[in-house]
């Protein structure tokens, strides 16, 4: 029965590590490869998140993804704010002679992203740019701003959760990162 007890133990201190260890070596681990990429850069933005977004002693899965849908929300809100300025006779879309007089009064290093923005967004090449294409624009602006592969490394952050209570901390942030960085 001891015996028994002792092997539990060992295998309960052990666990979180092990499993780290063996998830790090996984090809594609975005967690193992952003570590190794900047550990302190991680580190340092994870903390970040945890302290923005963590309440009740730790930053939960589902904090995680409020902050992506928030800076998602912010990046489309922008991009849609663009379009809507271009929009002069306010009728849900943007033809050529708006275009043409947002341009004129651009400077000229913005010009030239207006007409980049513009083409990109024209998905049916009308030479106007409808609603449904604005908000498709600003949907591709989002996923710019922190695309699935960002979100992916977030969400990973969680398995730097030591006690797996669904809380991350600061400090197993740090701990973690530090652990897994040696190990790396």
């Amino acid at each position: 029965m001891v015996r028994l007890v002792a092997a539990v133990a060992v295998i309960f201190l052990v666990w979180p590590q092990g499993v780290l260890a063996q998830e790090t070596a996984e090809e594609g681990d975005v967690l193992a490869e952003a570590i190794a990429r900047n550990p302190d850069r991680l580190k340092d933005r994870l903390v970040d998140l945890v302290a923005g977004f963590g309440q009740d002693g730790g930053l939960t899965a589902e904090g995680i993804a409020e902050y992506i849908a928030i800076e998602r929300a912010g990046a489309r809100a922008a991009g849609l704010r663009r379009y809507l300025a271009m929009d002069l006779d306010a009728d849900g879309s943007i033809d050529g002679e708006e275009m043409s007089a947002v341009q004129r009064a651009a400077s000229a290093a913005s010009r030239g992203r207006m007409v980049r923005d513009f083409a990109a967004a024209d998905a049916n090449g009308d030479g106007r740019v409808d609603a449904a294409e604005i908000a498709a624009a600003g949907q591709a602006a989002a996923l710019r701003s922190l695309d699935e592969a960002e979100a992916d490394l977030l969400r990973a952050a969680m398995r730097l959760d030591a006690n797996s209570d669904g809380r991350l901390t600061p400090r197993e942030v740090t701990e973690g990162i530090a652990r897994l960085a040696e190990a790396g």
